[in-house]
């Protein structure tokens, strides 16, 4: 009896021990399960990354940037390697390192370089099918002013722009008049610390019938008499004028065909990288290139106006690379000088990189692009390292 009591616990003990090896198994298959749970929970609503592809009103409304989802755009404050990557990362995957060039809007309002600006003559307008040399409408003036450069402004190289400026006649416009502390009178584009005209001095200038100024001349005029007249100055008047010849300024771009309106919000194209992580996919993503890219402009290049020869970048838009020109084989030089531009014309900051593209001369022409960045007040190549 003994011995089947003995014999009764080895072979208790013997499938106990047996049990071991089956729950190591169990929880391998567990783990395995679960591993391809949290895969198939990842990729259930991504779609596999296609070569290009364009940014839609419902991507943008993924974003976590509320600037982003609102204007459907992405800016300077709001750049697209913080904030483009998350919008990807909920809809699409990918092979490792695989790349996808995405398009999306980025705003970045022109410069209007007005000290260059093309100004209008009197035939342009009579080309134009003008009858005086002015426009009443916005919009037909800048539509016909692009036909006219497509005839008369000749350029070779895509994404060249140019400021135009023209007269819009305007009827009953707010303009603000200051009158200085030396009893002189002048015309500012705007104020807000604007004391509105109001019936009483309409009626004391003497324009009390129709409660405005005729011409901006006859506002500079009537409120500095009335100004001084009650020791008011220096003050700034907001005065309704009837008739009003304004100076507009449009900015184009030429497009590789014709000059257009160049907008504030433009579509830039870009190349994004997956990073798969084959250990745990949930913890694959798209990067973006932290740089941002510049192209510069004629606006850029006029930062440096000169024939080249004295280090002047404006006359042939480009940098002379000519040894003994300025910036010459200087490296240096040239980063400053870029710097400069980006600092005048895209409200650099500083630790920020930028990767420009910049026209060049050494002989023939050409283009490059560098990745700089400011660290200090100074301009240098960023170096990964």
């Amino acid at each position: 009896m003994k011995n089947i009591f003995y014999l009764g616990g080895a072979v208790a003990a013997l499938l106990l021990n047996a049990c071991n090896p089956m729950e190591d198994i169990n929880d391998e298959v567990d783990q395995i399960l679960a591993e391809r749970d949290a895969k198939a929970l990842f990729l259930i609503d991504k779609k596999v990354a296609p070569e290009t592809y364009t940014l839609t009103e419902e991507d943008y409304e993924l974003s976590s940037n509320e600037s982003v989802a609102n204007y459907q755009n992405f800016s300077s404050s709001a750049l697209p390697k913080d904030y483009l990557p998350e919008i990807l990362n909920q809809k699409f995957s990918g092979e490792n390192a695989q790349s996808m060039m995405v398009t999306y809007n980025f705003y970045n309002p022109p410069f209007v370089d007005e000290e260059n600006a093309l100004e209008l003559e009197d035939e342009d307008y009579t080309s134009m099918g003008q009858s005086y040399p002015n426009f009443e409408d916005e919009d037909e003036a800048e539509a016909l002013i692009a036909k006219l450069l497509d005839r008369t402004v000749y350029v070779e190289d895509k994404g060249v722009e140019m400021t135009v400026q023209y007269t819009l006649f305007a009827t009953n416009e707010t303009r603000y008049i200051k009158i200085n502390a030396d009893s002189t009178a002048e015309v500012l584009s705007y104020s807000s610390d604007a004391v509105e005209v109001t019936d009483e001095i309409y009626e004391a200038t003497g324009n009390g019938n129709y409660k405005n100024f005729y011409r901006v001349d006859n506002a500079l005029e009537d409120l500095r008499d009335y100004a001084i007249e009650n020791g008011l100055e220096p003050i700034i008047y907001a005065a309704d004028v009837y008739q009003n010849f304004l100076d507009e300024y449009v900015v184009y771009v030429f497009n590789g065909t014709n000059w257009e309106i160049r907008q504030s919000v433009m579509e830039v194209s870009e190349e994004l990288n997956y990073a798969l992580n084959e250990e745990d996919i949930t913890q694959s993503y798209w990067w973006a290139d932290p740089a941002v890219k510049i192209t510069l402009s004629s606006a850029d290049y006029a930062v440096f106006p000169g024939t080249g020869d004295d280090g002047g970048t404006g006359a042939y838009g480009n940098f002379d690379l000519r040894s003994g020109k300025i910036p010459g084989t200087d490296t240096a030089k040239l980063i400053e000088m870029i710097g400069e531009m980006l600092d005048t014309n895209h409200n650099a900051v500083e630790g920020q990189q930028y990767l420009v593209a910049y026209a060049y001369y050494d002989g023939s022409n050409g283009t490059k692009t560098i990745r700089i960045i400011k660290d200090g007040g100074t301009w240098k190549e960023y170096d990964a390292e």
